[in-house]
């Protein structure tokens, strides 16, 4: 296997290794995946398509980075996300579930956060869903690093929970 090209410049070598290991497992269980990114921007879907012999079980990544995508895209309810706010738990649950129904995935990995601004920056949802199972939720608050690093971050928390729920 070949490693990450496109963005491999700027990634840590462990999350580009930890990429291949997940792809490479749900390869070997005939898992498919997809992801519903919000501050990763497609950034998660990106690296899950350039490990060259694996990225076969990607099926699809839907960015929704509005709210309004969010509902139209994922099926998140516009009054979910005006009582708990795009970035909340309830929220990040039901864009990886809504990613699991809109694809042919097994199992879909969902982010929203705050990159670098908004109420609390570094602030970031995760959850991730797999068919028969229940959804995980997980939060994380990586401060002030700044709008790339947070997103660096966010993938390796994403690629962590998907290879857990392998």
């Amino acid at each position: 296997m070949g490693e990450a090209e496109t963005l491999s410049p700027v990634l840590p070598v462990a999350l580009e290794e930890a990429t291949r290991r997940l792809l490479e497992k749900a390869c070997e269980r005939k898992l498919v995946l997809a992801t519903a990114e919000s501050c990763t921007g497609g950034m998660l879907a990106s690296l899950l398509t350039d490990v060259p012999g694996v990225a076969h079980v990607f099926d699809r990544g839907f960015v929704t980075y509005s709210e309004e995508a969010k509902t139209e895209l994922l099926g998140v309810p516009t009054n979910l996300i005006l009582r708990e706010g795009a970035v909340s738990k309830p929220v990040a649950v039901a864009m990886a579930e809504g990613a699991l129904a809109r694809s042919r995935a097994n199992l879909a990995l969902a982010i929203t956060g705050f990159a670098d601004k908004g109420d609390e920056p570094g602030l970031v949802h995760f959850a991730c869903a797999r068919a028969g199972r229940v959804t995980a939720h997980r939060e994380e608050h990586f401060g002030t690093i700044g709008r790339g690093a947070t997103r660096i971050a966010a993938m390796e928390v994403g690629i962590e929970m998907m290879t857990e729920m392998l």
